[in-house]
């Protein structure tokens, strides 16, 4: 996050424990591990307390307050974001991210040949992570890995929808027990 000028003289007037105090709650600690973390000297019981004291301080609240809707924004998916996400599940199939083989594994007890179906995702996949998004589902059980990917025509649905695409639908509403326009108006002209 690049901090503003008003932002940056904000930072600049709290003291170093407090410098370190709100550069740790803006990661992500909650407030005794922010101080804690920052250095403060407080033990037990104390952290708390303290923390609560140093959260309440004018100029972190001031500092905090200039900072949060950039925090807040930067955590909400714009519309852009999400549009690139549909589209990547929209588009993905499996044979763009995992590519097949088999693999002798020798004979059975009958002489027959032993084969091993196995996948591996696609070196363009390390290349290109938002191909990572398309996967709904990856888990490992008895029978395997299993590879699921999220519904493509959901995607494009809900693209559809999002861009307008979708023909107008048509709502009719009938309410009973109305005057009519001529009853309200007066007679038709």
């Amino acid at each position: 996050m690049t901090l503003t000028e008003e932002q940056k003289a904000l930072f600049d007037a709290l003291t170093k424990l407090q410098k370190k105090f709100v550069t740790c709650l803006l990661n992500g600690d909650r407030q005794a591990d922010a101080y804690r973390n920052a250095g403060g000297k407080a033990k037990g019981d104390g952290v708390h307390s303290k923390a609560a004291v140093m959260v309440r301080n004018g100029n972190v609240q001031a500092f905090l307050k200039s900072v949060q809707y950039e925090a807040i924004n930067d955590a909400i998916m714009s519309y852009e974001e999400a549009m690139e996400r549909l589209t990547t599940m929209g588009r993905a199939s499996i044979r763009d991210l995992v590519e097949f083989s088999e693999h002798d594994m020798g004979k059975d007890e009958n002489g027959q040949p032993i084969i091993q179906a196995v996948w591996r995702f696609r070196d363009s996949v390390k290349q290109t992570p938002e191909l990572l998004d398309a996967i709904a589902e990856l888990t490992a059980g008895k029978e395997g890995i299993k590879l699921k990917l999220h519904d493509a025509k959901s995607a494009i649905k809900q693209l559809a929808e999002m861009r307008g695409w979708e023909a107008p639908k048509k709502n009719e509403h009938t309410i009973k027990g109305l005057p009519s326009l001529e009853d309200l108006f007066g007679t038709k002209k």
